[in-house]
């Protein structure tokens, strides 16, 4: 795991942002679960979970490794994502602390090639992934239960859940229904 302090992750997120898929080497043994969180900049849904997305993160850094925001929106331009993610994932992570170990990191899908690949139609939408298996694909909690209904707490805390069953070795393929801001997709 790559080890660095606040001002490098942004430096490498602006000018190393990526925007097609990680390949995955087929290496013959099972690959490492990762936390997908697909959002973009202007959805005021999944602004209000940011600071939700960076403590989940930092509470399973340990089994999935660093979130990867995804931004979804093809025609945002990355040096806006990139502050983005600065004001809401990075500010609330160990901002000076060069042996800290980054819980979030960030890609621009510009081609839609991570919103395809995963079928992400709304923002904020959780995958849970080992490989090209997705293990868990939905909504972060039930704060959102319609389209202009808001709770002030969730009821269900799916995302959370999924995580536990994870690292218990019981998840099983789920999938929730996302409420959130929709995700352009012919754009990409």
């Amino acid at each position: 795991m790559v080890r660095f302090g606040r001002g490098l992750l942004l430096l490498l997120v602006m000018a190393g942002c990526s925007s097609s898929p990680v390949s995955l080497v087929d290496t013959g043994a099972e690959a490492d679960p990762t936390l997908y969180i697909f959002v973009t900049h202007e959805c005021p849904i999944a602004n209000r979970y940011a600071p939700e997305i960076g403590r989940i993160a930092e509470e399973n850094l340990d089994l999935v490794g660093p979130t990867v925001v995804v931004y979804a929106d093809a025609n945002a331009l990355v040096k806006d994502c990139a502050t983005h993610f600065g004001q809401y994932y990075l500010a609330s992570d160990a901002p000076e602390d060069e042996a800290h170990v980054a819980s979030v990191t960030m890609v621009h899908d510009a081609q839609h090639e991570w919103v395809k690949r995963f079928d992400a139609r709304a923002v904020p939408t959780a995958v849970i992934a080992r490989g090209k298996t997705v293990l868990y694909h939905g909504r972060i909690d039930d704060r959102n239960p319609r389209l202009g209904a808001r709770r002030v707490q969730a009821g269900q805390q799916d995302l959370r859940e999924a995580l536990a069953a994870l690292r218990a070795g019981t998840l099983k393929l789920t999938r929730t229904r996302v409420v959130g801001c929709s995700i352009d997709r012919t754009a990409g």
